[in-house]
């Protein structure tokens, strides 16, 4: 049977691997490419066959983009704590993963999607915390109607309303910060830092306050 290592790695083991310059500084690069490629295709416009090439990868770098942002977020994460005289290089992770995070979400009713999510993990949560008693005398069938899947919509329609409400301007706000750093002159921005922060990292770490990985 194939054999994936990573798959068997803790979350440990996956910290550890980006406490390493040679992986963060390509995590820079890469991620700062993928967050700048709408500068390359500008570039390339006025060449048909590279320009549909970087049409292409943009429009599969913006869904990719999304797990690869996450991953920025979380390689941000990793800086930030083990290495807090790097706050520079962290900083530039977190706002690039954001970005690129962003891109994918702003295309989506965040409030909707928060509200049915919140709904349904509400719902689960009751059905399964009642569920035992439905057998106890007196309450049992009271208990049984409530989780019934008429009183389980119920449930869910409730929570789902005061949720979206409640959200709605929350998610506003950040959907319009979203749309602020997904937009191409922040994201050509951004991804153009991180290169060059990138570089840096391979170049002259010390630089940006790097020391020796624990």
């Amino acid at each position: 049977m194939l054999q994936i290592p990573i798959l068997d790695w803790t979350l440990a083991d996956l910290m550890a691997f980006f406490q390493n310059d040679w992986n963060l500084a390509w995590v820079l690069i890469l991620s700062g490419g993928l967050t700048a490629i709408w500068l390359f295709g500008e570039i390339t416009d006025p060449i048909p066959v590279v320009r549909t090439i970087f049409d292409g990868l943009v429009a599969i770098g913006t869904y990719l983009g999304f797990f690869v942002g996450i991953l920025d977020l979380f390689v941000g994460y990793v800086v930030w704590n083990v290495q807090p005289a790097a706050g520079i290089i962290a900083g530039v992770l977190i706002v690039m993963g954001f970005s690129l995070v962003m891109r994918v979400l702003t295309k989506f009713p965040l409030a909707l999607i928060f509200a049915l999510a919140v709904a349904v993990f509400g719902t689960s949560t009751v059905y399964g915390f009642l569920q035992p008693y439905t057998s106890m005398i007196g309450l049992g069938d009271i208990i049984a109607q409530v989780i019934s899947v008429k009183g389980l919509i119920v449930i869910g329609f409730i929570i789902f309303c005061v949720v979206y409400v409640l959200s709605d301007l929350l998610i506003k706000v950040m959907a319009l910060i979203g749309k602020v750093f997904a937009s191409k002159p922040v994201s050509v921005l951004v991804g153009l830092v991180a290169i060059a922060v990138g570089v840096l990292v391979l170049l002259n770490p010390a630089l940006l306050g790097l020391v020796a990985w624990p």
